[in-house]
Parts: C-alpha cells; structure tokens; sequence
C-alpha cells in the first residue's frame, strides 16, 4: 500500500481524475473479460443437458416468441449470442489498449520534457555534483518506467485482481467447495511467489538502475574525446568499460526476465495437479466420473483463465518492484513538477523581462563565497569596480578562485557574501536580465554538430536567425574570408564539437558568437590560451578593437594577452588586489 500511496501522491487532482477515468475503463475491461469466461460456463451446462427447455416451461415459453422451439437451436443461439458478445469485448479491449498506450505515451512526452526543464533549471552547483550520464538516463528511461512498467503495471494489477475475484465468485455459484479450494490455494501461491522473489527482484532493479548510467558514461566519454581516444590508443579501454558496465546491466535485466517468467511456469504446473487432484477426490468421495465431466469442464476453463491473471498478478507485482529504485530516486522531482503544476508555474527560459541598464560601472562589493557543503571559503572579501567600456585583466595562479569568481559575475553562481552591482542595482534581483547584456566565450568553445551560420546563432531557430548579424559578427571575428572560401559558406557543416575546424578557427566562432549577442559586457575565459603563439596574438589583436566599446574581462594566464588593459586584478588564495599600470 506504501508503493501505490507514493506512486499517485506524485499527481496532481486533475491528473488523478485522468488515472481514474483510465482505471475505471480498465477494470469494465476486467469485468468484460470475466463476463466472457462466465458467458461460456452456462453454455456449457446447458449443452450436457438436452431436456434443458422441458424442464424450464417459462424459458420455453418465452423463447419461442422467437422462433426457439428445440434444444439444438436454443445451444446454436446461444452460440451465436457469445460470439457477439466476444467480438464487442474485443472491440472495447482495443480501445481500451489504445487509451492505455495513448495515457502512457503522453504521460512519458510531458514527463521527459518537465524533468528536462527541471535539470536546465538546476543553479550550476547542481550540475557540478551530478553526472551528465546519470541526468540522461532520468531523462530518457524515467518516464517509460514511471508510466509504462509503473503505473500501468498497478492499474493492471488491481484489474487483475478484480477479474479473479470475479471468475471466483462465478465458480461459488457452480461448486463452492471446489471455489475455496482454489481460492486459498491460488491466493497463497500468488503470494508465496511474491514474497519469495521480491528481495532478488528489488536487487536486480538496483543494478540495472546504476549500471545503466555507468555504460552511458562510458559510450560518453570514450565517443566524447575520439581525438583523444584513438591517438593514446585507448579504444580499448572505453570498450571494456563499456562491455563491463553493460554486461552487468544486461546481467540485471536478465535476473529480472527469468525471475519473471519462472512463476508461470510454477503456477501452471500446481494448477493443473491440482486439477487432477480434485479429480481423484470426487471419485474418491464417491462421485460417478460422467457426472464429473461437466464440472471438469468448468474448472478446466477458469482455470486457464485464471492462471494467466495469477501470472500476471505477480508479473506487474515483480515489474513494479524492479522499476522502484529509478522511481525512488526520481521522487522528489515528481514532487516538485507536481507542486510546480498546482501553482502554475512554468519554466520561460527565453522570456527577459527586460534589460538591465548598464551606463557606468560595474561594483563588486565585498564578495565570499564556497561552494555548497563546504565551509572554507574560496573568495574572502573581494571588491573593486569596472568603469563601463574598459578593458579588465584577471590573472592568479590556478586554484587562485579567478573562475569561481567569473561564474558569480556571470550569475551562474550566488556569492555566499556580498553583492554585485551594476549602475547600483543588485544584479540577483534579476540574474536574468543581467546575463542578456553578457556575452561569454570559454578557453574550450561547444560546438554542436551543424552549420556555422547555426553555431554563430546558437539556439535560435533557422528561421529566427539574422543573418545580418551573424556575416557582421563573422567579419568583426575576422572569420569572413573563411567562410567566404568554402563552398557552403556560412552553410558549411563544422562536424560534431567543431572537429572540422582548426583551434583557432573554433575560437573565432566562439567570439562571433558572442559578438552576435550584441553584447554590453564580454568575458573571456582563458580563452586564448590553447592556442598557439601566433593565432593567440591575432585573436587577442581581434579582441581589443572592441576595447572602449565593450567592456571587456578577460580572464588569462599569459600576462603578454593583457597587456593593454585597463588595469588588472590579481588572486591570490580567494583574495583580490587591484594592479594598475
């Protein structure tokens, strides 16, 4: 019952009027089925007893308003009846299995997409601590276990049990000793069965859960850096990882499919003893064998319809219990979509409500900070101001916190201490705002795998793009003489994270990207310093011919990149000094 009360507690009370909706139309189905199989026992009593009409005068009577009038045509009508009656439960069980898949492929869509846009709106922090293979695998596995092995599985479940409950109740009516036999033997069967493979079920679920996102991580990473990769000749070593990982998920799943087919068999095979063992005992208690034929028949029949739904009482019983772990962990996100849904909130990633002013300067004013669950501090009581239109140079020694410091100018971080001001406002009032006059371009440039005019505008629709902007941005990156000799131009593929381009020609997207922003504010991370010497130049070269029009912070290790700055701030074990020329 804990299981069922968390698995609909993660809906809201529109959606679990939709689960209702869904589980009413599902237990008719059950109802449907069990009227099926209790349609047949009376035709099968009626078809051993020919002087059936004789010796119900009403009945005849009645039927041959019809044009009933003998034992045969009364069978063949009722024949005729039952195959009507099986065509329409087949009709409304397709139905019903359409709206199952239909819910369950909605519920899966939206589910994907809510905890997607949860993940993209996780503080950076949260995406520090987390692995990307372990976000996927939620994102691409957690709405087909939640919906599809979880909640279908419960409905089908409870409908299970309702269509046994029925098919028993039809058996009390025939033989009810014979009903409580099977009843309490079927039922603790079911049970025993539950009980005796759930803790090697839940087991499985748990390996199967981690090592899914571990070979993700390792088809990742090995696919992830192929440069790398096959120039240290390290095929070898992502491809046992991989096998290793996946050996062990398949190990899982296979557990799981064994463990879940093992109790058919095991039902099957005491059902039909114990069918031949009622037998015997009828004969034994002194019942003629021909009087014992029809009842067989009966039995015979519920009985095979029954031991399906046993199986698959303990089947969905087993799924769910397989699926849990993914569900565990995914809990508290439901909870939150779920609270986020009953509030009406909406996550509008592309809606700025406006601008922050930026006419004078930029204000650190004594900024800590340390990462969360950690108590030493990174930064201690750093301040100092940056005069619109000038050129700043951060340097320090790694590990000095320059780039902590960045990701808090860039809102990606709040400081733990202290406040960032532009033109006097609290840039956190609206993080937002203020990232849309930043532009920012890091030592390592994403590029996806598309055309350069699509990686200038990065997540703008093809349609969207200003094409304008992005040739203006291409030339003020001196890139245009590129592009113009490809044969594609601004249309020419760049290959998967830029493969086709050279270092520096991967750079120069990078800053015609961020030039295509129209941005107030430009910050480069370490950005020059793969590069070489000469292309190093040439770009840093690139960069100052916005100097007065852009302010422009520039993180760099090579002193000879900041040479016409403004002034450079140097840290030094989380502490800033000011250094001015």
């Amino acid at each position: 019952m804990k299981i069922f009360f968390k698995i609909f507690s993660m809906f809201t009370p529109r959606e679990l009027g939709q689960c209702a909706g869904l589980f009413i139309v599902m237990v008719v189905g059950a109802m449907l089925e069990a009227i099926g199989i209790g349609a047949i026992l009376p035709l099968i009593s009626v078809m051993g007893q020919s002087d059936f009409l004789h010796e119900h005068l009403l009945l005849s009577e009645y039927l041959s308003c019809f044009g009933i009038y003998t034992h045969t045509q009364f069978v063949m009508s009722l024949s005729l009846l039952l195959v009507i009656l099986y065509l329409l439960k087949n009709f409304y069980l397709a139905w019903q299995l359409r709206l199952q898949i239909n819910f369950s492929i909605t519920k899966q869509i939206q589910f994907s997409k809510d905890l997607l846009a949860t993940y993209l709106a996780k503080p950076y922090h949260f995406h520090l601590d987390h692995n990307t293979a372990t976000l996927l695998r939620n994102v691409n596995n957690g709405g087909n276990a939640i919906f599809t092995y979880i909640l279908i599985n419960t409905f089908q479940l409870l409908t299970e049990i309702i269509t046994v409950a029925t098919i028993w109740g039809m058996l009390i009516c025939v033989d009810s000793f014979t009903a409580i036999i099977v009843a309490g033997a079927m039922g603790g069967l079911v049970y025993a069965l539950i009980r005796t493979f759930r803790k090697r079920i839940e087991y499985a679920g748990d390996m199967k859960n981690n090592y899914a996102a571990r070979y993700i991580q390792s088809v990742n990473q090995g696919l992830g850096g192929i440069k790398e990769t096959k120039v240290m000749q390290k095929e070898s070593f992502f491809l046992d990882d991989f096998v290793k990982n996946y050996e062990k998920y398949g190990l899982a799943n296979q557990r799981f499919l064994f463990l879940n087919q093992l109790p058919r068999m095991i039902i099957e095979s005491l059902v039909v003893s114990a069918l031949l063992f009622l037998i015997v005992v009828k004969i034994a208690m002194g019942g003629n064998p021909m009087d014992i034929v029809p009842l067989l028949g009966v039995l015979a029949l519920a009985a095979f319809r029954l031991m399906p739904s046993a199986s698959r009482i303990v089947n969905t019983s087993n799924t769910i219990r397989f699926e849990m772990p993914l569900f565990e962990e995914l809990y508290d996100e439901l909870m939150a979509i779920k609270e986020r849904k009953l509030n009406h909130r909406k996550f509008d990633f592309d809606k700025v409500s406006s601008l922050l002013p930026f006419l004078y300067q930029i204000r650190v004013d004594h900024i800590g900070f340390h990462y969360p669950d950690v108590t030493e501090d990174v930064l201690f009581d750093v301040s100092f101001s940056v005069p619109k239109g000038s050129y700043v140079g951060i340097i320090g020694s790694s590990g000095a916190g320059k780039t902590t410091f960045v990701d808090i100018l860039l809102g990606l971080l709040v400081p733990t201490r202290g406040k960032i001001f532009v033109d006097d406002v609290d840039v956190y009032q609206d993080v937002r705002a203020w990232q849309a006059n930043i532009a920012y371009v890091p030592q390592s440039i994403y590029l996806i795998d598309a055309t350069i005019r699509e990686n200038v505008a990065l997540g703008e629709a093809s349609n969207e793009i200003d094409d304008v902007r992005v040739y203006k941005a291409l030339a003020m990156a001196e890139l245009d003489e590129f592009v113009s000799s490809q044969p594609l131009g601004v249309q020419t593929m760049v290959g998967e994270r830029g493969v086709k381009l050279s270092g520096g020609q991967r750079q120069r997207i990078g800053i015609a990207r961020a030039l295509y922003q129209q941005p107030k504010v430009l910050i480069l991370d370490e950005a020059t310093s793969a590069l070489d010497t000469e292309t190093e130049k040439s770009i840093t070269s690139t960069i100052l011919k916005f100097k007065g029009q852009i302010t422009i912070i520039s993180i760099a290790h090579r002193l000879s990149t900041l040479e016409e700055c403004d002034f450079k701030v140097k840290f030094e074990n989380g502490k800033a000094e000011i250094l001015r020329s």
